[in-house]
């Protein structure tokens, strides 16, 4: 061929294979510093630009406006590898918006708005392997979520709202429909609303590496210490956030409750404990009683798993056969896996499950004396020949004499078990010594498992799962009256439809729903249990119990039911009641000791119950216990009971309390005559004109009785110098000028009421019936004094000062108006 000809091929060849970099402009108002690169940073965006090319790697579309990302938005983009869209206001992601990124290995959504994450919404990113959901508004992640991701190694959820995970929340992918493996090796929890962890999260992340849970409000109870164990296991994988700036340089998890334990470092408590309430009270006469319940936990509740027959023997002639049931695969102790090509995982997995055989007294001597060698260390066992396929394949196994030489005896067994797969080529045996009793025997059965699978068909894979919604806000301890109507409300999410039961104090159990014969219990189709009429009988645990598929779900409640606000019998409290004022508020504490912090209920005097979660301004419970309403009133009076109560115990402490006036005791009002009259019988009415101070000055009178009206005409309280008005407000006031009536005017004095001035001395009985009046009203105008422990000795000498004063004015006033009526008109000295 002409070699001009062979340079035209090869040129044609080369742009047939070249992307048509140069058809596709770049979308506006993006930069594409290289053909496979777009960024459209901070360009106030509201939607991902349209017609991105298909072949770009990278797009970054950070600090935008975007809002929704549309199942177009990202279409065909099969060889986009990294996609960042922090910074945004996106607020829901679309089912299936990522189906086409196949080749996509980190997404980065940070910052957004994002609440939830459903099974739908990553689907289709089967590579990626750096996963940033951190900083959004996160409260729920569906189980499933991440399902099918084997190449996830790296999620961040650090600043959202997170309260509850499921255990296989982060797994992503399931063998044999049980055995929940993550691949995640990198994990940011930090910074979110989570009390507790499952044990169960962490079992499935074999290859875990970092795990972040600083700045959680974590309580550290019984239902933590799975985290102390697994800390040894896993030395160094439980990271602090590192910070110069924080005291000692990081952050690591702290304590929020009990109180006792509060910022106090989570890996550091040991031993951590639950325990029933305690209330502090330093006046208690008798210490609270000893009713702490163990509560019971979901592996109570769980159905065997599958069962097995087991016909042993031994080459001492001992023979036993066992019927046991199969427990659920407890314990991996070893997992591996790879990708054996983009198409094919292979996996190996080591495990155990618990079996539970009854026996009689025959049949545990037979089985002591032949498997009692294999308590400490199991016995090896390798599979032989299939003995039947019918009704069940049956294996016959073999004691392995390599690895069993110190302590071969030769043990055989016949196994036929459901699910067959527990029937592998090798297995281990070995006697739960701790555990038997004469009536029931316990058996440790290991295997291995080994496959290899589709990754597509783990892709399709559909996880079975139930969750009891239990958030910080969830009642899972109540307080009733007796003869109220209580409810517990158990809030199940699942795959598919759950079954619920509910497990009584008194142990029986009902199905949802569920009405008893008198109507007075019922259970409703979404699981609330109503309780129409609480007694006695009905205090206690109850549980709720959902079930989809062989997961389970279990949330215990606590009731209490109290007769009234009283003390019980025998503790009527002898102490001192506590006086409050009317209209003054009242501060009752309830100081508790309990693990976890027990919630605080008050039983009011009108047998009402009010607890922390409780809006009503007219009465409040803070966090710490203390009962507090604002503005008491007169029926505010009677006992106070509180109520401290948590999952394992309750415990209760009355106190009285005595709502008094404003003003003191009150007296019974006297009744007067139509006339006021003096205890001497002296009349002491006053004239409408006279007390109007338009009384009309007359010749006649005297200096001293001119004057005398002078003072009549001023009002009372306005002298320069007297409490109540200021000096300065005299300051300009003329006094009445003192004006020799006309004619005119004459008839018009002669017709009013002249001043009739005694010469002779007032009765003193008048001024000491006077003067008991004022102290009277002295009396009434005082503030009642609280008890002793609320008053302080300034308090008291201030209103003995304040009365002796007022006194003094009054005997004062007493000593000046006698002197005057003494006075003769011709002798004004």
């Amino acid at each position: 061929m002409d070699p001009a000809a062979v340079r035209v091929l090869r040129t044609m060849l080369v742009l047939m294979v070249l992307p048509p970099v140069t058809s596709v402009s770049c979308p506006r108002p993006c930069s594409c510093p290289q053909p496979t690169e777009l960024h459209c940073t901070f360009r106030s965006l509201l939607t991902i630009p349209e017609a991105v090319p298909k072949y770009v790697k990278r797009m970054n579309l950070g600090f935008n406006s975007i809002q929704k990302i549309t199942d177009k938005s990202l279409l065909g983009l099969q060889k986009l590898e990294l996609l960042m869209v922090h910074g945004n206001d996106i607020q829901t992601l679309h089912d299936g918006v990522f189906r086409d990124l196949v080749s996509l290995q980190m997404l980065k959504i940070s910052y957004n708005k994002l609440k939830e994450i459903n099974r739908h919404t990553l689907r289709g990113l089967w590579s990626v392997s750096r996963l940033h959901l951190d900083h959004n508004r996160l409260e729920f992640i569906h189980p499933d979520a991440f399902q099918g991701l084997t190449s996830l190694r790296l999620l961040q959820l650090e600043g959202n709202q997170l309260q509850q995970l499921h255990p296989a929340t982060f797994t992503t992918f399931t063998l044999m429909g049980q055995f929940h493996v993550s691949t995640l090796r990198h994990l940011y929890l930090s910074d979110n609303l989570l009390t507790s962890l499952p044990s169960g999260l962490v079992a499935t992340m074999s290859q875990l590496e970092n795990l972040y849970l600083h700045g959680n409000p974590w309580t550290c109870d019984c239902n933590m210490n799975w985290l102390h164990d697994w800390d040894k296991t896993s030395p160094g994988v439980l990271k602090c956030k590192k910070d110069k700036a924080l005291p000692g340089g990081q952050l690591c998890p702290m304590c929020l409750s009990p109180m006792h334990l509060e910022k106090k470092e989570l890996l550091f408590m040991e031993d951590l404990v639950c325990s029933s309430p305690v209330i502090r009270f330093p006046l208690r006469t008798s210490p609270p009683e000893d009713t702490e319940t163990e509560v019971l936990t979901a592996e109570n509740f769980r159905e065997p798993f599958g069962n097995i027959s087991l016909g042993l023997s031994d080459q001492h002639g001992n023979e036993v056969d066992l019927e046991c049931s199969v427990g659920m695969p407890r314990q991996i102790t070893r997992i591996n896996w790879e990708h054996v090509n983009q198409l094919q995982l292979a996996y190996n997995i080591t495990f155990s499950v618990d079996l539970e055989c009854p026996v009689d007294r025959d049949k545990y001597e037979r089985l002591w004396r032949l498997i009692a060698y294999y308590s400490s260390v199991p016995a090896h066992l390798k599979r032989g020949i299939m003995l039947s396929q019918e009704p069940h394949p049956t294996y016959v196994y073999k004691q392995d004499s390599e690895k069993d030489a110190l302590y071969y005896t030769g043990i055989k067994v016949n196994v036929m078990a459901q699910p067959a797969w527990l029937m592998q080529i090798s297995a281990e045996l070995q006697l739960n010594r701790l555990q038997s009793s004469a009536k029931k025997v316990k058996l440790i059965l290991s295997t291995d498992l080994s496959e290899k699978v589709e990754v597509e068909q783990l892709q399709r894979q559909k996880m079975k799962w139930v969750l009891i919604e239990s958030t910080n806000s969830t009642r899972k301890v109540l307080s009733a009256i007796l003869g109220s109507q209580n409810q517990m409300h158990c809030n199940v999410h699942s795959s598919g439809q759950a079954v619920v039961h509910w497990m009584l104090p008194d142990g029986s159990k009902v199905k949802a729903p569920y009405s008893s014969p008198d109507n007075r219990v019922s259970v409703s189709n979404n699981g609330r249990l109503v309780i129409q009429s609480v007694s006695h009988t009905d205090t206690g645990i109850y549980y709720c119990i959902a079930n989809v598929h062989g997961d389970l779900a279990v949330l215990s409640f606590h009731l209490t039911v109290q007769e009234s606000s009283n003390p019980p019998p025998g503790e009527d409290s002898s102490n001192t009641p506590t006086e409050v004022i009317a209209g003054k508020p009242l501060s009752l504490p309830c100081r508790t000791s309990a693990s976890p912090d027990a919630e605080i209920n008050w039983i009011l005097p009108s047998n009402t119950i009010v607890h922390g979660q409780d809006k009503s301004s007219r009465a409040l419970v803070y966090s710490n216990g203390t009962l507090h309403i604002p503005q008491t009133q007169l029926s505010d009076s009677g006992y106070y009971k509180c109520i401290a109560i948590n999952q394992h115990g309750v415990d209760t402490v009355a106190a009285k309390v005595t709502i008094i006036r404003r003003n003191g005791l009150m007296r019974p009002l006297r009744r007067f005559p139509s006339r006021p009259q003096s205890a001497s019988g002296v009349n002491t009415y006053i004239h409408p004109e006279e007390a109007s101070g338009e009384v009309e000055i007359s010749p006649e009178m005297s200096p001293v009785n001119r004057q005398d009206i002078v003072r009549r005409r001023i009002p009372a309280g306005v002298a320069p110098g007297r409490r109540g008005v200021h000096p300065s407000k005299n300051i300009g006031q003329r006094l009445p000028v003192l004006r020799k009536p006309t004619e005119d005017r004459k008839h018009v004095v002669e017709g009013k009421r002249r001043i009739n001035v005694s010469k002779s001395k007032i009765d003193p009985e008048k001024w000491a019936d006077i003067l008991a009046k004022i102290r009277d009203r002295n009396t009434l105008n005082t503030v009642t004094s609280l008890p002793a422990q609320y008053t302080t000795e300034r308090e008291t000498d201030r209103a003995n000062n304040t009365e002796t004063r007022h006194d003094r004015r009054v005997i004062r006033r007493h000593d000046c108006a006698g002197q005057r009526e003494t006075r003769s008109p011709n002798n004004p000295k």
